[in-house]
């Protein structure tokens, strides 16, 4: 598409082999996700098992990009890929529920994917699905066709899988089939009329519809009055409730390219923006939010991104953006695997000074299973976890980023409580950062009845009771609104 750009030269000191950014890998997150097959924060990718599907509108691609959907909090089942000649070597720890190892089980070469964001039962674990074939497709997710099984990868071939589809709120003018928007359009136009605005009406009627209902309601009211519904909620309410509520009815897709232009604005980039709103998305995703962004500020980008940054970070946003990471799809393939635990080591430990760039194109083009795995076999070669290597070797924004997109991949539910907590954590609240923390994980359907069990297990605290210690007023009752919904 237009906002393609062509990927800068392959770096990558310790090796010899040009490899692309986009060279297909693997899996971002679980075979199941989100809605069925992505990670959701704690759900097959994109929705956890445990969780009831979401209605058909929303049975297309996972959440947060990634292909296979799983849902929060189910397990994945797809294994690493091909298995190597002979038979495969034991040891490896099953990942599950959340990262922690089950009990005494010999498994097999690649750890399944784990759930997102559950927590270990307290007596043992679940009997475990039944575990796909090494080198087998993803089970078929709702609302998709079942593809062909996938060729298994040998060591002159990489399968990259199929596309996949956009995830749910980030089709431009995608509509709910099944919801009339009529009535509540009138609610909100009657709270807002007159010079006393009726918050509590505008949270329990926004905060109910879903990324498609959303949408609905913005064009039904647009038609209606010829204005942006954001815009009436600009001018209605003020402070953190605005943030939220003007957040809300963006929708995900227009929500995050206003994000990116909110990172990039003014003196300093806003990281924790940035990378809430870019990392760890499908290629359709990014491509969605490249489109989108040069329709409503018709600049690149690319370019505005890599304006706002510098050396490695920027070359590793200049990935991202590039949008050629391995689809979901793909799975795991051992040789892959094995190649990029050498040269992860090559470019960290066994050199002085770090390759940046060539740990960021491993972890930028990889899937989510494939990380997962690249993590598990390099703690099991070198004997120390990625995430230890991560920080001893990265600082700033980097090391950030990368601790994201890691902890991501093997529990997600666990790594959204964490950074929920890290905005009430000490003196000040930052609020629009807690918002659009937990709006965006409103967004994925079983996400945040995952955060709030991880969060509990971590902290031994209500988050509900937490968000209310922290907040007041209309932007406590939103914030409530949302997590108990």
């Amino acid at each position: 598409m237009a906002d393609n750009q062509s990927a800068p030269p392959p770096t990558g000191d310790q090796q010899q082999q040009q490899q692309q950014w986009g060279q297909p890998q693997q899996q971002w997150g679980p075979p199941q996700g989100y809605p069925q097959q992505q990670q959701q924060w704690g759900q097959p990718q994109d929705q956890q098992r445990g969780y009831p599907p979401p209605p058909p509108q929303q049975q297309q691609q996972g959440q947060w990009g990634q292909q296979p959907q799983q849902q929060w909090g189910q397990p994945q089942q797809q294994q690493w890929g091909a298995p190597p000649p002979g038979p495969p070597p034991q040891g490896y720890p099953q990942q599950q529920w959340g990262g922690y190892p089950p009990p005494q089980q010999q498994q097999q070469w690649g750890p399944p994917q784990q759930q997102w964001g559950q927590p270990p039962p307290p007596q043992g674990y679940p009997p475990q699905q039944q575990q796909q074939q090494w080198g087998a497709p993803p089970p078929p997710q709702s609302g998709y066709q079942a593809a062909a099984p996938p060729p298994v990868a040998g060591p002159s071939q990489t399968y990259t899988g199929p596309a996949a589809a956009p995830s749910l709120g980030f089709i431009p003018n995608q509509t709910s089939p099944n919801y009339n928007p009529t009535n509540d359009v009138e609610v909100i136009r009657k709270a807002c009329k007159g010079f006393n605005t009726d918050e509590k009406a505008l949270i329990t009627t926004i905060v109910k519809l879903d990324p498609l209902q959303i949408e609905s309601i913005n064009q039904k009211y647009t038609a209606d009055t010829k204005k942006q519904l954001y815009s009436l909620i600009e001018d209605k309410t003020r402070g953190s409730l605005e943030d939220g509520l003007c957040a809300l009815v963006r929708g995900p897709l227009n929500f995050y390219v206003w994000l990116v232009d909110r990172a990039t604005k003014g003196m300093g980039t806003k990281e924790t923006f940035l990378d809430l709103a870019l990392l760890g998305r499908s290629n359709a995703d990014i491509n969605a939010i490249k489109k989108a962004f040069q329709a409503k500020y018709s600049r690149k980008l690319e370019s505005v991104v890599s304006d706002d940054l510098s050396g490695a970070e920027q070359r590793m946003f200049e990935m991202v953006i590039s949008a050629t990471r391995t689809e979901e799809a793909a799975g795991v393939n051992p040789t892959t695997v094995t190649a990029e635990v050498k040269a992860l080591h090559a470019a960290t430990e066994a050199r002085i000074g770090t390759n940046e760039t060539e740990v960021s194109r491993i972890f930028i083009k990889s899937n989510d299973a494939t990380i997962l795995a690249i993590a598990t076999e390099y703690e099991r070669t070198y004997h120390q976890p990625v995430e230890s290597l991560i920080k001893s070797e990265f600082s700033g924004h980097q090391k950030e980023a990368l601790l994201y997109i890691l902890r991501g991949v093997q529990d997600k539910a666990k790594r959204d409580a964490e950074l929920i907590e890290g905005t009430m954590k000490g003196l000040g609240t930052r609020n629009e950062e807690l918002a659009f923390r937990l709006i965006t994980a409103h967004w994925i359907p079983g996400a945040i009845p995952a955060i709030k069990v991880a969060y509990n297990r971590i902290y031994g605290k209500d988050l509900v009771a937490r968000v209310r210690d922290e907040t007041s007023g209309d932007f406590e009752r939103l914030l409530v609104a949302i997590l108990n919904k």
